[in-house]
């Protein structure tokens, strides 16, 4: 359980190094991370400081007995809806997501836009936030904006579109997926031991049990520079792997995860 601890807590500032706001065509692949590039994906521009507001509802229907007492709420209704205020109202991208893609046109600076009230399109959406190294990403596979209201045309107040996104189910039934990650600096795996002990036979093949830590994640592992073709992880503080051939002599096993490699672990085969 967390604690009062203020590494467990964070604001939903925009990525301003990603975009707070982007989509992508139907058919991208999501990030099913909180940090990997989203360079490919169109970002939205300026999004207003009430930032993005979650509005999903959940509904159920109270089940009473005779004595009066709730015994059962079976859900009726899910919904998954975020919603966001649109302010770069002279970039094309955003004018393409409010009023269709097919009813803007750009030539040169200039930019065409004709409303005849067609549904908009489906397609994935990426929200990118992050509190210094704490990050926080939600894509979308299959959102439509289903409400909009445009701001009015005033002298003293920015052109804008408050926008809802109604998120449907993917091919996998989800509507939304969320990362966070904390920031928290990872380790590279150490090796403390390994069962069984004395020497490894020249032919390789044999069964290696490794202790230490940090090896969930684990990438790939060699020894003696040969890599290591089949390990499992058994859990943070433990890996199995099977021995390549080598040459009579001492070998350093090394394990490698996303963080960096192990310091070498001596054993001799004979």
């Amino acid at each position: 359980m967390a604690g009062a601890s203020v590494a467990k807590i964070g604001v939903g500032a925009p990525n301003l190094a990603t975009g707070g706001i982007m989509v992508a065509e139907t058919g991208t692949t999501l990030p099913t991370d909180a940090t990997s590039s989203v360079a490919a994906w169109t970002k939205l521009g300026y999004v207003a400081d009430d930032g993005l507001r979650p509005s999903g509802e959940r509904t159920s229907t109270p089940i009473y007995d005779w004595a009066g007492d709730l015994i059962y709420s079976p859900q009726d209704q899910h919904s998954s809806q975020f919603q966001f205020k649109l302010l770069s109202a002279f970039d094309a991208d955003v004018l393409k997501e409010v009023f269709g893609y097919d009813n803007v046109s750009t030539v040169g600076s200039l930019i065409s836009v004709i409303e005849d009230g067609a549904p908009l399109p489906v397609h994935p959406w990426l929200f990118d936030m992050r509190d210094g190294g704490k990050k926080v990403r939600i894509p979308v596979p299959a959102g439509q904006i289903t409400g909009v209201t445009e701001d009015p045309f005033v002298r003293n107040g920015l052109q804008g579109f408050d926008i809802t996104l109604t998120c449907y189910k993917d091919d996998s039934g989800r509507k939304a997926y969320r990362y966070y990650d904390d920031g928290a600096a990872a380790s590279a795996p150490t090796i403390a031991s390994r069962l069984p002990a004395g020497n490894l036979a020249t032919a390789g093949g044999e069964i290696l049990v490794l202790t230490g830590t940090n090896f969930t994640g684990t990438t790939a592992a060699s020894v003696g520079g040969t890599a290591v073709l089949d390990f499992q992880i058994v859990d943070d503080q433990t890996l199995s792997i099977i021995t390549p051939a080598k040459s009579a002599g001492a070998h350093n096993i090394v394990v490698t995860n996303a963080t960096g490699a192990s310091a070498g672990f001596s054993v001799t085969y004979a």
